[in-house]
């Protein structure tokens, strides 16, 4: 804050006007989700994956461009609409209030058996073929090595592990084997053949 203070006095002390707790996620009491922690820089940067070959200027038009088009859209559902909250929060709760009517009857049926009371083991009625008969555990012998903590995936189950490049954003290879990019890495396949 001291850092902060020397830089601007005029931020410093609208900040000191507010709690921590109010705009600092670290003295946050709860655990912040959804709008507060978005990276808005992240998001802008994943935007501007186009523009960001392009000459300053020609960026600052794009940013500029997109900004123009996403406010329009959002200013002409806005007025569209006659709701006290966004059109993504009304949908959003419309979908939560149906889900919540399907588990109502799951619910129900869920609990909707009885559990008999099994009583002490003197009172239990066991057949005399039943008493005879001696039930040992099955043989096992324990592997060698440390034991598998995760489950093992079959092969007949999809792998949910997915590649994805770091320069053309596609799905299936990584960004030493891209050759969408205009830019070519020095150790991918493309560059070594040449």
């Amino acid at each position: 804050m001291s850092d902060i203070a020397n830089v601007d006095k005029k931020t410093y002390d609208y900040l000191m006007e507010e709690p921590p707790e109010r705009w600092a996620r670290s003295c946050s009491p709860q655990r912040r989700y959804d709008m507060l922690t978005t990276n808005i820089v992240e998001s802008m940067n994943s935007v501007l994956l186009e523009a960001r070959e392009l000459p300053i200027l020609r960026m600052m038009d794009f940013i500029q461009v997109k900004l123009q088009h996403w406010f329009y859209e959002r200013r002409n559902k806005a007025e569209g609409t006659f709701y006290d909250v966004s059109c993504w929060v009304e949908e959003e709760l419309k979908n939560r209030i149906d889900l919540a009517f399907t588990l109502n009857e799951s619910w129900l049926k869920t609990y909707e058996r009885q559990i008999h009371h099994v009583g002490h083991t003197d009172s239990w009625i066991v057949p005399e073929s039943v008493k005879s008969q001696i039930v040992k555990p099955p043989d096992f012998k324990v592997p060698p090595g440390r034991r598998q903590k995760k489950r093992h995936i079959p092969a007949t189950e999809p792998s949910k592990i997915t590649f994805k490049c770091g320069r053309c954003r596609r799905i299936g290879h990584n960004r030493t084997t891209c050759i969408y990019s205009l830019a070519l890495h020095p150790f991918s396949r493309k560059h070594r053949e040449e």
